[in-house]
Parts: structure tokens; C-alpha cells; sequence
């Protein structure tokens, strides 16, 4: 009775720290403002891009004094974009500037505030000599440089190809780079301005992450450069794309080998060659109360930088007694940074407990060779312990209810047959007058009961009102228990499994008038017969698990049917059958 009298003042209370956040929350928002630049180590005499973002629309503009102590600022740009990511409209806002240094050395970008946010600073490296090709008579010239000589099979090699003008060019056409045995993925390109020969230029730098899958020698063939030269007078850059007249020139690059080594032999584990290993995990809810029959999602991210995410082998299920693993369909992920590929692997496991206790999860552990210090190395996710509760879905807890009977209260009346002289005289009782504040006191407790007991009825009316309307909709979704078995029928017909299993629990709680049953697990204990457990297991497995797994859907229905009869057969016998509905 407490619990339902508190559900009303619960609601309030929710509601009004919901709008004390509300009110205090629209004072402290502030959007997410992050900085990036396309270059982090550059030439005195070559520029670079800022970006900043800022993800809401805002009229507001960077204050640029401070970065102006250590750059030039050459051009800004600013402008505004929208998406749309189910069907909720997002704006952001971006400004695009250009920037030379000012001189050599380890400079900084500052951070920048915008409404609140704050960006982070971004070190620069500023070097003495600017690159310039190797071939300084031509007006244009290309070149490529690899990040190594020799690495393993699979490692990351970047590739870089630059083509560097002192002229106005109206069109560049670079011809697809496509290595033998290897895996190739385009990085970034990107433009720059520096000084060639003491004339101003331009670089076009494009970069690849190559991965070789063989050991031997690795050739990466010369690649194709197609230019149209600009013949007018205008500016470099206002002629960088132009249209006007031109002639084509075409230029390669030179052939690079490399030594491709294989994997150590001491190494014995999956083959994972990078420069970092992280493993992240998240759990869908909180270990330390389960309970026996619910499900919970382990949900593990394995990074691995200098790695495609389809080089990352899958992870080991473990094998616990009294846990149940369905592993789902893995999503991988690959994103590019200034060092190369990240790739990511998320595993999401959902685990059943079928029995009550502690469980522990054994560590899991990645081997990696690390391509920087050439070691192997290791990383852990501890072990995990797991205290799962009886809760309704137990085994203990499935046995029928046993009627108690509640003993009377015995009187300390005295026989009739009793001698009175041979009871001891109680002592003399001794009146004294009540104080007038006792009086007042139980007047403030009266009201007080009052207004709480008017309150209670309330809330409890209210609450009644609505479990009344809930039960209503719930009457005449299944007026009958033939009408839910139906929808288990039409289900099994379908072959929609997920329907099939919500069919299945529904018809349970009828069937058994328990509205706990939540599991196949739990109705397969209220049943006790095995070929039935048998096949509800091989249900939960075909919709949890991304393995295939077959369901015979005649025997499910046989059996089940086979429990529906023996239930009326008893009926039929003298037994009394409980309502389908509490009244």
C-alpha cells in the first residue's frame, strides 16, 4: 500500500528535478567546438589549413589575435552545413583558414571560444628547409616517398606522392595507384603553397596506406601524372583550375621495392602487426544485479591503429557453466588519421544466465606485434564477475505456492475453575491529568494523518484508474487463452521468429496466470519436459545468435500442444481450472 501511495509523490518529485535541470541546463549548454589542421609538420616557406567546427549554426567569428603571434594569416572562409540523420536536422558551422609561419621551431595553434566552447591547441612543427623536387629544372615535377624500405606481411607502408608547379595549372589527372599483393587505401590529398628555387609554387601531396599480403619483394609500380599547363598571365591559384588554353604534359614516378618480411616465428598467436591495440568494453547494464533468465549485451571495441578493421580477428566466446553466449553479427569500422588507418572491431555478446551465483568471465586478451618497438605485446581486459539473483525466472522459484494457515492468537483469559485468592493483587492504578500540549500534539498528528491519508487516497485512486484502463487494453488484446494460443499458431505459420517467441510468453502468462514469465527459459521450467526445453533453447539460439541454427516448428507445435491438452485433460477431471484473469 506504501509502494502505491509513493508512486504519485515519486512522479512529482522526478518532475521537478527534471525542470530544475530544464531551467538550469539552458545556462551551461554549449555546443562542441573542435580545431584540425591537414598539416602538422611543414616547411618555413609552405602553409597549411585550420579548421574550425563548430556543431551548431552561430553568427559568432574566431578571435584570430593570438594566432596571429606565430602565422600569417593568408585567407578565411566560413560557411554553414545542414543534414539530416533520422530525420532530425543538424547544423554546424565551419571556418576554413589558411596559415603560413612566422618562423622555425615547435609552434602553437591556441585554443579558441565560441559561446562557451572551447577548442583544444594544436603543436605545429616547423622545419628549416622547405621540400622541393629532386628535378628543380622542369616548371612541374612529381615524386613519391615511402614511410619504410622493409616491414612485415600485412603492416602499414604509407605512400606519398607529391607533384610540385611554379605554373598555373587548369587540370591534374593522377592515374589509380595499384600494387601487386597488397591492399591499397587512399589516405587524403591535399594542396599547399611553398617556394621552389625562390619562386612561389604549389604542392599537391596524395597519400596511401599500402598492405602487403605476402612476404618477398613488394613493387610499387610508377604512377601516371596527367597536367594541363595554363598558358594565360592570371594568378597561380585563380589559375590552379581554370579553363583557359593549355597543353598536356604527362609525368611519372619513379618505380619503388621494398623487402617484405614474414611474420616472426616465435609469434603463435593471430597475426595483428600495429602501432596501438586498445580494447573498450560496455555493458548494457549494471553486473552486480542479474538475474536468472534475463539477458544482458557485452558489447567489446578492439582499435588497432595502422590496421584495417578486416584484419582484426573475431574474439573466443569462454565457456561458463551456467552462462549462455549468443554471439551477434560483428561491426567493423575504419577511419583515416595523419599516421594512417584505424581500424575498429565491436563484438556484441548477449549473455543468459540459466542458474543463480557467481560467474566469472576469464580475461580477454589481444597479442599484437608492435611495429614501432618490434616486440609482441599484449593487451588485457580483466576478468569480470558476474552475481546473478534467483529472481522469478529461478528453478527455487518456480514451485507452486504452498498454502500456510495462520495460527490464532491465544487469549490470557483466566479458567472459570480458578481460585482468585490465588492470584496476586495488582497494584493500585494511579491517574494523573493530561497536559494540555499532549493534546495539541495530538491534534497536529490527527491533521497531519488527514491530509496524508487524503493524499494517499488520491494517488491510490489515480493509480487504480490507470492499472484498471492497462488491464482493460490488456483484456482485450487477449480475451481468452484460445485467442492468445492462435497468435502462437499464426506465428509458427509466419515463421517470424521474434514474434513467435513474444507469442509464446504471452500464451504463458495466460496459460499459467503469471505475468513473470519473461523468458523461454523460465517457461521451459514451469514445464518441466525436456523435448520442450530442447526445442525453446533452439528458438532463443535462432534469433540471439548469428550462427545458423534450424528450428523444427511441427515439434514445437506439437508439444506445445501436447501442454495444452494435459492441462485441460486434468480439467476434465475433477481438478478445478484457475481464471484466465484475477478479479
Amino acid at each position: 500500500m506504501m509502494k502505491e501511495s509513493s508512486f504519485s509523490m515519486k512522479k512529482c518529485a522526478r518532475q521537478l528535478v527534471g525542470f530544475i535541470l530544464m531551467i538550469t541546463g539552458l545556462n551551461v549548454y554549449a555546443g562542441n567546438l573542435t580545431a584540425s589542421v591537414d598539416r602538422d609538420t611543414l616547411g618555413l616557406e609552405e602553409t597549411f589549413t585550420l579548421v574550425l567546427r563548430y556543431d551548431e549554426q552561430i553568427n559568432a567569428t574566431p578571435d584570430h589575435e593570438l594566432l596571429q603571434k606565430d602565422f600569417d594569416i593568408l585567407n578565411t572562409q566560413s560557411g554553414t552545413q545542414m543534414s539530416i540523420i533520422n530525420g532530425n536536422m543538424e547544423a554546424s558551422t565551419e571556418w576554413k583558414i589558411a596559415l603560413a609561419p612566422k618562423r622555425i621551431g615547435t609552434l602553437l595553434i591556441p585554443s579558441f571560444t565560441i559561446d562557451g566552447a572551447i577548442s583544444d591547441a594544436i603543436p605545429i612543427t616547423v622545419e628549416g628547409k622547405s621540400r622541393t623536387p629532386k628535378n628543380n629544372d622542369s616548371q612541374v615535377n612529381v615524386e613519391i616517398e615511402t614511410s619504410k624500405d622493409s616491414a612485415y606481411v600485412q603492416e602499414q607502408i604509407i605512400v606519398t606522392l607529391r607533384l610540385y608547379t611554379t605554373v598555373g595549372l587548369s587540370g591534374i589527372d593522377l592515374q589509380p595507384l595499384q600494387v601487386k599483393d597488397a591492399l591499397v587505401m587512399q589516405l587524403d590529398e591535399k594542396q599547399y603553397q611553398t617556394k621552389i628555387n625562390g619562386r612561389p609554387g604549389a604542392v599537391v601531396e596524395t597519400r596511401y596506406a599500402i598492405f602487403p599480403q605476402q612476404s618477398g619483394e613488394l613493387i610499387i609500380p610508377g604512377v601516371l601524372y596527367q597536367v594541363s599547363l595554363d598558358s594565360g598571365q592570371r594568378d597561380l591559384w585563380d589559375r590552379f583550375y581554370g579553363n583557359s588554353q593549355s597543353n598536356i604534359l604527362r609525368l611519372r614516378t619513379e618505380e619503388q621495392r621494398l623487402t617484405i618480411n614474414p611474420a616472426p616465428a616465435a609469434y603463435s598467436q593471430n597475426w595483428l602487426p600495429a602501432t596501438k591495440v586498445e580494447l573498450v568494453e560496455h555493458w548494457s547494464a549494471s553486473i552486480d544485479s542479474l538475474k536468472v533468465g534475463e539477458p544482458i549485451t557485452r558489447t567489446i571495441t578492439i582499435k588497432a591503429d595502422g590496421l584495417t578493421a578486416g584484419q582484426i580477428a573475431p574474439l573466443q566466446l569462454p565457456n561458463v557453466d551456467g552462462l549462455t553466449f549468443y554471439s551477434d553479427q560483428a561491426q567493423t569500422d575504419d577511419q583515416k588519421n595523419a599516421q594512417g588507418m584505424i581500424g575498429s572491431r565491436i563484438e556484441t555478446i548477449a549473455i543468459v544466465p540459466t542458474k543463480a551465483g557467481r560467474f566469472t568471465l576469464p580475461d580477454t586478451t589481444v597479442s599484437w606485434w608492435d611495429t614501432n618497438k618490434q616486440t609482441q605485446q599484449t593487451t588485457t581486459l580483466p576478468a569480470v564477475t558476474l552475481n546473478v539473483g534467483s529472481g522469478a525466472m529461478s528453478p527455487n522459484n518456480m514451485a507452486p505456492p504452498v498454502d500456510t494457515q495462520v495460527e490464532d492468537e491465544q487469549t490470557n483469559s483466566i479458567p472459570l475453575n480458578t481460585d482468585l485468592s490465588s492470584i496476586a493483587a495488582e497494584n493500585p492504578v494511579v491517574t494523573t491529568k493530561t497536559p494540555a500540549w499532549l493534546y495539541a500534539s495530538n491534534l497536529i498528528t490527527l491533521l497531519a494523518a488527514l491530509f496524508f491519508a487524503w493524499r494517499f487516497w488520491t494517488a491510490k485512486r489515480e493509480l487504480t484508474q490507470r492499472q484498471d484502463n492497462k488491464q482493460h487494453l490488456l483484456t482485450r488484446e487477449h480475451e481468452s487463452e484460445a485467442a492468445a494460443w492462435a497468435d502462437v499458431k499464426r506465428a509458427l505459420g509466419d515463421k517470424n521468429l521474434p514474434l513467435l517467441r513474444k507469442a509464446i510468453l504471452s500464451w504463458s502468462q495466460i496459460y499459467w496466470n503469471d505475468k513473470t514469465l519473461t523468458s523461454l527459459h523460465g517457461v521451459a521450467l514451469r514445464a518441466k519436459t525436456q523435448p520442450l526445453t530442447d526445442v525453446l533453447q533452439q528458438l532463443d539460439s535462432a534469433i540471439f545468435s548469428n550462427t545458423a541454427s534450424t528450428l523444427d516448428s511441427e515439434n514445437l507445435l506439437q508439444l506445445m500442444a501436447n501442454l495444452r491438452r494435459r492441462k485441460y485433460k486434468k480439467t476434465a477431471t475433477g481438478e478445478t481450472l484457475q481464471p484466465l484473469y484475477k478479479h
